[in-house]
């Protein structure tokens, strides 16, 4: 029971980073997300689940909390959550070598399905003012608008997750291995029960 208090509690953390950096790229105008550092956090702590949990009650509160577009972008998330923690769960470290390829892989299937949610549900425009004007200038040319929208997504997805997963990699190397391994505590509490 204390292990599962522990993961909600650092899924509750994950939401907080997501909310955190989602209203400072709102309020900076930036042209990248900072939703989703959290996501990448409880995916490498908790694995995929833990990922996928935290992106998804991060969107809904985040539409909440007044960008409706979060909503409807959280399901990249889970994905991107799920992917994340495939890749990254129980690995002491990545190399950066490794961290450009494997964010890339992280970033991809996410990329097209928020091209598809911000194609087919909102004609181009989003929350992020920056990107939403260079896809509507692209949507001009021969990709049209879901080409768009996939070439803009895929380039600051990539920024925005490489960045997310830069900074978690340095928080686990710096942080009480106890507080970033709940399966080990797990584990030693069935082996002494």
């Amino acid at each position: 029971m204390k292990n599962n208090t522990k993961k909600l509690t650092f899924i509750a953390l994950a939401v907080a980073i997501n909310i955190a950096g989602s209203k400072l790229a709102l309020l900076l105008h930036l042209p990248i997300f900072l939703d989703s550092i959290g996501t990448m956090f409880a995916a490498v702590v908790l694995g995929p689940l833990g990922g996928a949990a935290a992106a998804l009650v991060g969107g809904l509160i985040n539409g909440v909390l007044g960008d409706v577009y979060a909503i409807y972008f959280s399901l990249s998330g889970v994905l991107m959550g799920l992917i994340a923690g495939a890749l990254f769960h129980g690995k002491e470290e990545c190399p950066t070598r490794a961290l450009f390829w494997k964010t890339l892989i992280v970033t991809l299937p996410a990329s097209a399905l928020s091209a598809c949610i911000e194609t087919f549900l909102f004609g181009g425009i989003t929350s992020a003012a920056t990107t939403t004007f260079i896809i509507q200038v692209l949507s001009q040319t021969a990709l049209r608008l879901f080409g768009s929208a996939f070439i803009i997504q895929a380039i600051t997805d990539y920024a925005d997750k490489f960045i997310a997963l830069f900074l978690v990699m340095v928080c686990m190397g710096n942080l009480p291995y106890e507080f970033t391994h709940f399966a080990d505590d797990q584990k030693k509490n069935r082996e002494t029960a």
